[in-house]
């Protein structure tokens, strides 16, 4: 019985070193992308800001509302803090899975989706403002000596 036991542990160890090799590293930078837009998702159900934009570079380019901007760390992190304090969301979710691709030489990524919002925010005037909605975005990230960083994103929300 131990003789196949140790037979059946080898066997075991032996395809789970054998599927680590097959992932390549374009697969695992896929899945580390995945993952951040996941830790996203999940800073606005948490009211995390610091959370959010610890996942990113120090300065990044936003394309919203028409604008295209730079906002610096300190400033992203001190208005979305501000948001996310004043929103509540009963959901926050991919609506299908996001795509994710990489440039040929790895250094430079994006993750595309399609998020379904449902919650509401204070406004400043004191009413109460309905925020669900489906926003489509794509946030761009570039790897660096230190792991991948957000660097940018596009967004809008689906017309009413």
């Amino acid at each position: 019985m131990k003789l196949k036991a140790i037979a059946i542990s080898i066997f075991l160890v032996h395809s789970a070193f054998g599927q680590m090799r097959d992932v390549s590293p374009q697969q695992g930078d896929k899945a580390i992308l995945l993952e951040m837009h996941q830790a996203v998702l999940a800073a606005h159900l948490a009211k995390d800001a610091a959370a959010w934009t610890a996942l990113e570079a120090d300065t990044t380019i936003s394309a919203n509302n028409g604008e295209v901007t730079f906002p610096g760390r300190s400033a992203r992190q001190q208005s979305r803090q501000r948001y996310l304090e004043r929103t509540n969301f009963d959901s926050y979710q991919d609506v299908k899975p996001p795509v994710v691709e990489l440039s040929e030489d790895g250094t430079l990524g994006w993750v595309i989706a399609e998020v379904e919002v449902v919650g509401w925010t204070a406004r400043m005037d004191g009413t109460i403002e309905d925020v669900s909605n489906t926003w489509a975005w794509i946030e761009l990230y570039k790897k660096g000596e230190n792991g991948w960083k957000m660097v940018g994103n596009v967004s809008n929300s689906r017309p009413f």
